[in-house]
Order: C-alpha cells, then sequence, then structure tokens
C-alpha cells in the first residue's frame, strides 16, 4: 500500500514538473497569428506585421517574444510613441523582461538623441549570458561616436563573433588608426577585401593606407615625440600636415583641433583643421576662409615661416612686429579672416603701426568692407609718410572707387619712394581714363624700360 502511494507521488510530480505540463496549450487562430507576424517582419511588412503582433499578445500577455515582434515592428516604422507605450505596456505584463527589451529601450532612447540613456540600456542589454553580438555593434557605434576608441574596436571584435562582415572590419580598422594601430588596422581593412572586393568603401580604405604607408615613418617618430610631450601643439600640427599630406583627414582634423585647444593663438593649427575640414564636408572653422585655401598651394617656405612665427608669438603675445609679420604671410595665402585677426591684434598692441594697418587694410578689402579698408590704408599713409607700399595700396583702392584723381596723387607718392612696375601701370590706367593720354604715355614708356633693366 505504501508503494503504491509513493508511485502515485512520484507520477504526478512528473507529470507536473514536465515541459508538456508547463506549457500553454496554441490554439489554431495564435498559432497562425505568430507565423503571419514572423513572415510580416522577415519581409519588413511593419505596418502590417503591428496588429499582428497584438493579436499575439491577446493570447499571451506575457509573453517576451511577442512584446519584442511589436516592439521591432513599431521601430521599424519609427513610431516612437507607439514603441514608448509598448515599452511601458510590456515591463507592466511580463514580470522578468528579456535582454530584447532593455534593446529596444536602447533604440528609442538613440532615435530621440538621448545617447547615454541608449548607451546604459544597450549596456543592460548584453549583461545576461545569452549576449547578442548586433547589441555589441550598436553600443560600438556609439562608443565610436564619442570618439571612445579602444572602447569601440573591443565592442566592434564582440559585434562580429561568429560573423565578420566587411563594414564592422572597416570600423574596426578606423578605430585603431585614431589609436595608431597601423598593422591592426591594415589588417582589418585586408580582410574586409577579401569578404567584399568590389566594395568601393574598402577599395577607398585600401588606397589611404597604401598613402600613408608613405608617411608611416615619420608618423612614428612624431608617435615618439608626443608621447614624451603630450601637450605640444607644434609636434600635433606637425602629424596633422603629414596626415594631410596622406589624405587622412580625419586624423589630420584630430591633431589640429587638439594643437588648436592647446594653442588658441598660433595659426597653422586652425588652417590644417579648415583643410581637414573641407575634405571632409563640414562645417569650416569661421575663423578661416576654406574655400581659398588648398594644401598645395602653402609652400614649404610658408609653412616653416608660420611655424617659427607661431612659436615666437606664443614666446612674445605682446610683440606687434611678429603678428604683422604673420598677418601679411596670412594675407599672401588668402586667409583675411585670420590675418584681419592678427592686424588689428597689432594695433591694439601698437596703435602707431602702418604695417598693421596695411594688413588689416588689405585683409579688410578682400572681405568687402571697402570703406573700413580705405579708412585703415589712410591711417597708415598718415603714421608713415615713407611707407610706399601703403601709398600704392591706398592708390589702388582709390582707383576701384574711380577716385582717378586722387589714385595718381597716392601712386605719385608710392613712385617718388619706391618704383614698381604694378605703380606705374595702375597710374598709367588712371591717366588714361582722365583722358591724359601724354601723361600715360611716358608712364607706358618708362615701364617699358623699367622691364628691359630687369
Amino acid at each position: 500500500m505504501n508503494f503504491s502511494r509513493r508511485s502515485h507521488l512520484v507520477l504526478v510530480l512528473l507529470l507536473v514538473l514536465s515541459p508538456t505540463a508547463c506549457r500553454r496549450s496554441i490554439t489554431e487562430e495564435e498559432r497562425t497569428a505568430r507565423q503571419e507576424v514572423r513572415a510580416a517582419l522577415h519581409e519588413r511588412a511593419f505596418d502590417r506585421a503591428i496588429p499582428l503582433a497584438r493579436q499575439v499578445l491577446r493570447f499571451a500577455p506575457n509573453d517576451n517574444g511577442a512584446w519584442a515582434r511589436l516592439a521591432q515592428a513599431q521601430f521599424g516604422i519609427r513610431d516612437l510613441t507607439g514603441l514608448r507605450q509598448t515599452l511601458a505596456d510590456w515591463q507592466g505584463a511580463v514580470k522578468k523582461t528579456s535582454a530584447k527589451y532593455d534593446e529596444y529601450r536602447g533604440d528609442l532612447a538613440l532615435a530621440e538623441g538621448r545617447r547615454a540613456d541608449a548607451f546604459a540600456a544597450y549596456t543592460e542589454a548584453v549583461a545576461p549570458k545569452d549576449r547578442r553580438p548586433r547589441v555589441f555593434v550598436k553600443i560600438a557605434r556609439l562608443e565610436q561616436t564619442n570618439g571612445h576608441w579602444p572602447e569601440a574596436a573591443a565592442a566592434w571584435t564582440r559585434g562580429m563573433k561568429g560573423r565578420e562582415t566587411a563594414s564592422a572590419l572597416l570600423n574596426r580598422a578606423l578605430c585603431y588608426r585614431h589609436l595608431h594601430s597601423w598593422e591592426a588596422a591594415l589588417a582589418d581593412v585586408q580582410r574586409a577585401a577579401q569578404l567584399a572586393p568590389d566594395d568601393p568603401s574598402v577599395r577607398e580604405r585600401l588606397s589611404l593606407h597604401d598613402r600613408l604607408s608613405k608617411f608611416l615613418a615619420e608618423v612614428r617618430d612624431l608617435d615618439r615625440e608626443l608621447t614624451a610631450q603630450p601637450n605640444d601643439a607644434s609636434l600635433l600640427a606637425d602629424r596633422a600636415l603629414l596626415f594631410l599630406r596622406a589624405g587622412d583627414a580625419v586624423l589630420a582634423l584630430d591633431d589640429a583641433s587638439e594643437a588648436a585647444r592647446l594653442a588658441p593663438d598660433a595659426v597653422r593649427p586652425k588652417l590644417f583643421r579648415a583643410l581637414a575640414e573641407q575634405t571632409l564636408g563640414r562645417a569650416p572653422d569661421p575663423a578661416a576662409s576654406p574655400g581659398l585655401l588648398k594644401l598645395e598651394a602653402l609652400s614649404a617656405n610658408f609653412l616653416q615661416t608660420v611655424r617659427r612665427l607661431d612659436a615666437e608669438i606664443a614666446a612674445e603675445p605682446q610683440s606687434a612686429d611678429l603678428l604683422t609679420n604673420r598677418a601679411w604671410q596670412l594675407n599672401e595665402i588668402g586667409q583675411p579672416k585670420l590675418a584681419l585677426a592678427d592686424a588689428e591684434r597689432a594695433r591694439r598692441l601698437d596703435p602707431k603701426s602702418a604695417g598693421a594697418a596695411v594688413e588689416a587694410s588689405y585683409a579688410l578689402a578682400k572681405l568687402k568692407r571697402r570703406p573700413e579698408a580705405y579708412a585703415r590704408i589712410k591711417q597708415a599713409t598718415e603714421l608713415d609718410a615713407n611707407f610706399s607700399t601703403a601709398w600704392q595700396y591706398r592708390g589702388e583702392l582709390e582707383r576701384e572707387q574711380s577716385d582717378y584723381l586722387a589714385a595718381i596723387e597716392s601712386l605719385t607718392r608710392a613712385l617718388a619712394i619706391n618704383q614698381t612696375a604694378v605703380a606705374l601701370r595702375k597710374r598709367e590706367e588712371c591717366y588714361r581714363k582722365l583722358g591724359l593720354v601724354a601723361k600715360a604715355d611716358d608712364d607706358r614708356r618708362t615701364l617699358e624700360q623699367l622691364s628691359a633693366t630687369q
């Protein structure tokens, strides 16, 4: 009798604990709805999937999978309001939500521009043991956007667990490039080329690494120097220039931006940052005139001179002469905004500097601020009556204003101090405008004689 009772108890326990005892029976209607919602999601027919997912939830309100499919469909059509409500209902209906709940919570936060909340939600989504590689890809993108290169590289690695893609490899290669892990970056690009040999992005990246290889020895030297002197803006600008020459505007922008932060009065970082932004199609630094700036137009002499001037001005920030010299250099390469900033700063330091007034005038004219330009050049000739360049430029501005008599007077003053072909040519033009042909012919003969002796 005891044996019979014990056997009966064991049988009852087995029935209660068996999978079939715990599994809820599914009607044919529910089974059909589940099949149809999966098919709709597979076809990316999200509008069709939403009512089907809701139908499944009426049968199984505590089913994490059913909630996840509804959330997937709503996010697919970017119904963020609906998704927000679904997440709230999901949390209330299910005692222990799945990792997908946190994943869609992260997707919603990211879509709403709440990057920190998105990162936190994705981190929770990968906390359980069933970590999904695709969530690590989302984490990697966020880390990459924030410039957290080591963390981004690690997340891309976990995101590629079990399946490498060319896109993920290129992204990890970018992280390695920012970290100056050149061999690792190249290996990822080469692996991407094996997976997608015809992909234009892959080909472009291979070409970039080929160009970089020609400068890597110099880059590594600067890497070592910057390890010892990480806050040296001049070294960072040197490396930015190498990256620009190699065609790597991304890394050039990194170094130029950091150099500009460390040395806000230096102009080389501003120029290199403007060049990088121009290459990347980003909004340019308002202090520069990127449309007028070309790397190939910056001569070795200019680059050497402005590097020296940046260093000298850092050591002597109150030197009006140094600032005027740098303003001249900047005007010569077509950077009137930067030139004007230096010239005006020089004028504040030395209000009697005719050279600073000339450079300010030239920059203002290039910026189409003609009245201010004329006021500055007039001031320059008043400060130094023997400054031939000031008189010549004053004459040119007066000629542009059709004030030919005043232009002739100013150009004559310039020629009396220093005879130049440009001043003679401009004065000849003014004489002809006034019908003074004999005087114009005299200037023409003098100009021919001057040309013959040069």
